[in-house]
């Protein structure tokens, strides 16, 4: 998502810090323009479309509708009860640094959206110099807020209207239990689905094992095949079909199609449900292959010239060991 779609309402920021008795925190007054404001912008989009984020639905008698305000007016009662919240949790977890929190209260596409961010805490190093200019130094500074492009924060994000939120996925750890502590401790969801990610790791999973299992000779090719039919299936509905991939991948084998349909079964992955994808999804599924020799040697493919057999040319031995014969001899070194 393009920062230009985001647009800021109201923002907190509190500290979070475990051996502080309560957390600090107030209302900040947005500065478009100003750096602290682009810097919100860019974090808030970089991770709204985030394609490894878990993802739940809520309903009208959840834990989150009850904290939920009306409208932005309302939004100092929420922030009051999740900051109480993650403070008391960074207290008892072994593993939740401190941190800065921010809340942010956005518009996008005309709807609203709440977003926390965990900011963890850097201590790095900083390099002085003295008034004279004689002397070098390093002195050591804490509490420093990460980049947004550092990735050392935990979110989440709620959709009022569309009752939906999508979060990170770290996971917390007091005494013997473990758990995603956005959804279990700070939100209170029951169930988390599979981030979109994740969903596309378990189908290709799933339909390289069936080849793996059934095909032989040609197994590369199939594999190659799957990358065609799941790219172009993501980029003209917008979705990936289970069931229209083993259709059109197994037409021609039958004990890869059980094989495909029992992989997806221990995975949890129903076969017959469509499986929404992103822009960002479509855009990876589009690159290009790559191809890892055992001597380490890497090759980019375009996904159009995998299955052009003027091009490449793949034999699998009966150990499964692939060799790669390539075509076109009229490249050029970049």
């Amino acid at each position: 998502m393009h920062s230009a779609k985001v647009e800021l309402e109201r923002c907190f920021l509190c500290s979070i810090d475990s051996a502080k008795a309560y957390v600090s925190y107030n209302e900040y007054t947005l500065d478009p323009g100003s750096e602290m404001h682009q810097y919100m912008l860019n974090l808030f989009a970089k991770n709204y479309d985030n394609i490894s984020s878990k993802k739940a639905s809520f309903s009208g008698d959840s834990f989150i509708s009850q904290i939920l305000p009306e409208n932005v007016d309302g939004f100092d009662a929420f922030v009051d009860v999740v900051a109480d919240e993650i403070h008391t949790l960074v207290q008892e977890a072994v593993d939740l640094p401190s941190g800065s929190g921010l809340f942010l209260w956005a518009t996008v596409e005309e709807q609203p959206i709440i977003a926390f961010f965990k900011l963890n805490y850097q201590n790095k190093f900083t390099c002085l110099v003295s008034d004279d200019g004689k002397e070098v130094s390093w002195e050591k500074v804490y509490r420093l807020l990460p980049a947004y492009t550092q990735n050392d924060y935990d979110y989440f994000y709620i959709n009022i209207f569309d009752r939906k939120v999508w979060m990170s996925d770290t996971v917390c750890h007091i005494e013997l239990e473990s758990f995603n502590y956005m959804s279990d401790r700070i939100l209170h969801i029951e169930k988390l689905d599979r981030s979109e990610k994740e969903v596309v790791s378990v189908i290709r999973d799933a339909a390289v094992s069936a080849i793996e299992e059934c095909y032989k000779k040609e197994a590369p090719s199939k594999v190659f095949e799957y990358r065609n039919i799941i790219a172009d299936a993501a980029l003209d509905y917008d979705v990936i079909k289970p069931v229209e991939v083993e259709k059109k991948l197994f037409a021609d084998n039958e004990d890869a199609a059980k094989v495909y349909r029992q992989k997806l079964k221990e995975r949890d992955i129903p076969a017959d449900k469509p499986q929404p994808v992103s822009k960002k999804t479509q855009r990876q599924l589009q690159k290009k292959q790559k191809i890892v020799t055992e001597s380490g040697i890497e090759i980019l493919v375009p996904i159009e010239f995998l299955e052009d057999s003027e091009v490449f040319e793949y034999k699998q031995d009966e150990l499964g060991h692939v060799s790669i014969t390539i075509n076109d001899t009229n490249g050029t070194l970049k």
